[in-house]
């Protein structure tokens, strides 16, 4: 499980279909576009058109997972974990308001435990999955610091990393004209929301090349850290 989150444009959902591109040469892959993100134009346009679906509701998404788990699926791409949130929102306070905590109920707490059961089932609906999620500032509720955080609602922002393998900030810095350095950092810092699974820490940004190539560096890294 892989969760990429950065700023609007800076690669994310290009780096999801060249993640399906390259996997798709060893088995089914499939795209979920939740509705309110524009990741299926990106992927039409990178020839993955067969492999996608938008889903315009929580259970809508919770259809496709339960479908996909059948499929011995080798990867699955979601954009975005953000758009998911707002669905998730949806169902459990029935409206398009923030969850409340009320005397006779507690909305966030209901948020917090769908949200997890949620990406727990996502876990099982393929070998390799990735999400992206617009990039946010929070405050981190036990440092009491402002961090890079994946752009989700209350310490969701800070607590999904529990729910992935792989946390990375894909960064786009111009560097000329018509040329921009794209990396994704694990590095574990004071300022951005990373995590790796891993028992050898990789401790430098990956350099997500121009084109194809992105998953295979960021895989390369993560194969090498774990022998």
């Amino acid at each position: 499980m892989v969760l990429v989150h950065g700023g609007r444009a800076s690669g994310k959902t290009y780096l999801q279909g060249d993640f399906l591109c390259t996997e798709m040469k060893n088995g089914p892959v499939r795209f979920i576009n939740v509705a309110g993100e524009d990741g299926a134009l990106t992927l039409r346009g990178m020839g993955l058109g067969e492999v996608g679906e938008t889903i315009e509701s929580y259970k809508d998404f919770m259809e496709a997972i339960t479908e996909y788990t059948g499929l011995h699926l080798q990867a699955l791409a979601v954009d975005s974990a953000h758009a998911l949130s707002r669905w998730i929102m949806q169902k459990v306070t029935k409206s398009d308001r923030l969850p409340e905590i009320r005397k006779e109920s507690n909305e966030w707490g209901e948020l917090h435990h769908i949200s997890y059961n949620t990406y727990l089932a996502l876990r099982r609906a393929a070998k390799y999955v990735m999400c992206s999620c617009p990039s946010d500032k929070s405050v981190e509720q036990l440092s009491g610091k402002t961090l890079i955080t994946p752009d989700l609602p209350g310490r969701q922002a800070a607590g999904c990393a529990g729910w992935f393998d792989f946390v990375g900030y894909l960064e786009a810095t111009p560097i000329g004209p018509n040329d921009i350095q794209r990396r994704f950092m694990m590095t574990p810092n004071a300022s951005v929301i990373v995590r790796q699974r891993l028992p050898k820490q990789i401790t430098e940004p990956i350099i997500i090349p121009t084109g194809p190539g992105g998953w295979n560096a960021i895989k390369t890294h993560i194969e090498k850290a774990w022998k």
